[in-house]
């Protein structure tokens, strides 16, 4: 195991990206300078955290990853039934795009964990309302969170484009996954 950093690196390393957050939200192209003298730190030491730029994304995605987790976590709290789910996750998506949308053609940055976030509170979710007999189960419930995760992107992107606004790119997106997962005698 790694050794934890000290304290004081820990504090640089959040007070690093806690000021990436607000200046990338404000202007995407904030430069690393503008990020340094934000968070109160010298170049030098925000350089020492992220060596270049893409590393201070990889660990901005990595606050997506954790935030994704903890929005499924809650949505799925109780196994609630499926439309109060897609609605919470609905909510949570188009949340985190507006939020996070700086990091739009990035992609390629993001790690397992910022690709799949949120997926392992879906599968055990998915599982528990199959057994209730409210989710399809003629397709793997790893499949159905793929699906999930795939349409909230499109429903972010569709708002981030301007096609939609957060309420109508919440309602597109829970209705979707509805439609998609919903077991047959369950829809009907």
């Amino acid at each position: 195991m790694p050794p934890r950093p000290r304290s004081d690196a820990r504090r640089n390393h959040d007070a690093v990206i806690a000021a990436a957050l607000r200046l990338l939200s404000a202007d995407p192209e904030a430069t690393m300078r503008e990020i340094a003298d934000a968070s109160g730190l010298t170049r030098t030491t925000v350089y020492r955290h992220f060596p270049a730029r893409e590393e201070l994304l990889r660990a901005i995605f990595g606050v997506v990853a954790r935030e994704a987790d903890a929005a499924a976590l809650t949505a799925t709290a109780g196994d609630p039934p499926l439309e109060q789910v897609a609605a919470a996750i609905a909510r949570s998506s188009v949340a985190l795009g507006r939020r996070f949308r700086f990091l739009a053609g990035h992609d390629a940055l993001a790690d397992d964990a910022a690709q799949t976030a949120g997926d392992e509170a879906m599968v055990r979710w998915l599982a528990i309302a199959r057994e209730r007999g409210e989710v399809r189960d003629d397709m793997p419930v790893a499949w159905q969170a793929r699906v999930m995760r795939s349409i909230a992107v499109s429903a972010v992107e569709t708002h981030l484009d301007g096609d939609a606004t957060a309420a109508e790119a919440e309602l597109l997106l829970a209705a979707t996954v509805v439609a998609a997962l919903a077991a047959p005698s369950a829809a009907g």
